[in-house]
């Protein structure tokens, strides 16, 4: 009898610990946001807020200028201010690694990551996201979120040159990429230190051999490589410069408009540009149900008015307003090409591309 009682006990504990690893389990984020989809729509969202009002903070990583992840935050903190919100602006290789770094060691204190459409490609690979079916994807066309949930771009850039209109005559204003190698033009225009936009375009529309020899010609013309484009910008309205190759319409409109800077764009043929902030929830959150908000927030029509007003972007979802009439005039003409590319072509164009950025512009190997 004594054996058969603490067999019982045996097969009862075995029981609880099983009970509770198969409650630990389904407390995964990707779990715990399909159970909460699956409910109707008010009593979705109460289930979402109520868990983050017990989460009670949201950590972002993002890829996005400052101006652009505070507007996004002061709009998501107002909707829902019993979540506090933290940012950290991660850019570039430095950002990737340092993500894939804590990661790999478990130490990723992120909830929501974006970044770069060069970069997504790492993060899937090395499993960072977490699926979530956001009922806002509705108002998105498919090449704007990832089939299995794991990332949404809310935004897309474009590729423009600018020039200071005191010091360039619009009639004499370089029309394409071509004009900027007329010896006119030598030590008067700065580039971005990695203008990918404009790089991998190239490689797509010219090839490797067309677009390494014109960043060497664009270079011996005395170009100057500078880093940021907002600061380009900021360059070109105090006259240090007459003509930028690669920076945003909706940064260049902001200027001239809010600025009084004076300040032109021109939008070569063909117009590069790319898919903004690759944002998804992280598998590993500890807040998901604050985390599915903000991504819910982010796509929805508030989050694309306050992605218009940090500037340097154009909303994705259908319908929206890109903040400058000048752009949707430009957007809407037939006659202007633009070449919008994501992920998928960086397994062929990533590794050339920054060779030639490193090599021509950063090593200045153009003699």
């Amino acid at each position: 009898m004594r054996i058969v009682k603490i067999l019982s006990l045996f097969l009862f504990a075995a029981w609880i610990a099983a009970s509770l690893a198969s409650a630990a389990r389904a407390a995964t984020a990707e779990e715990t946001l399909a159970a909460i989809n699956k409910l109707p729509v008010k009593e979705r969202q109460k289930r979402l807020e109520d868990g983050a009002k017990k989460e009670g903070r949201l950590v972002l990583y993002s890829n996005q200028g400052l101006e652009t992840i505070q507007e996004v935050a002061n709009g998501f903190s107002k909707r829902y201010p019993f979540v506090k919100m933290e940012y950290s602006r991660l850019q570039g290789a430095k950002g990737l690694d340092r993500i894939l770094l804590e990661h790999r060691v478990a130490k990723l204190p992120a909830d929501v990551v974006g970044v770069d459409f060069d970069n997504i490609g790492e993060l899937m690979k090395a499993g960072v996201h977490a699926r979530y079916d956001s009922p806002e994807k509705k108002h998105f066309a498919p090449q704007f979120w990832d089939k299995e949930g794991r990332w949404y771009v809310a935004d897309y850039t474009l590729a423009v040159i600018a020039y200071n209109t005191n010091l360039v005559k619009p009639g004499e204003a370089p029309k394409g990429y071509a004009d900027l190698l007329d010896p006119k033009w030598k030590n008067d225009i700065i580039i971005d230190n990695e203008p990918e936009q404009a790089v991998f375009v190239w490689l797509m529309e010219w090839g490797e051999a067309k677009t390494a020899e014109y960043m060497k010609s664009l270079m011996r013309n005395g170009a100057v490589p500078r880093r940021g484009h907002t600061l380009q910008v900021q360059l070109l309205c105090s006259g240090e410069t007459k003509i930028a190759v690669e920076v945003y319409p909706p940064r260049v409109m902001q200027m001239k408009h809010e600025k009084k800077c004076p300040i032109a764009m021109v939008f070569p043929n063909p117009t590069p540009g790319s898919l903004g902030s690759h944002v998804g929830i992280v598998k590993s959150t500890k807040s998901p149900h604050a985390a599915a908000l903000f991504m819910d927030f982010l796509l929805s029509e508030d989050g694309v008015v306050a992605l218009v007003k940090g500037g340097g972007t154009i909303p994705t979802r259908k319908g929206a307003k890109a903040g400058w009439q000048e752009i949707l005039d430009v957007l809407s003409d037939k006659r202007t090409r633009t070449v919008v590319i994501g992920h998928e072509k960086m397994a062929e164009l990533k590794d050339k591309g920054y060779k030639l950025m490193d090599d021509i512009l950063i090593r200045k190997q153009f003699k």
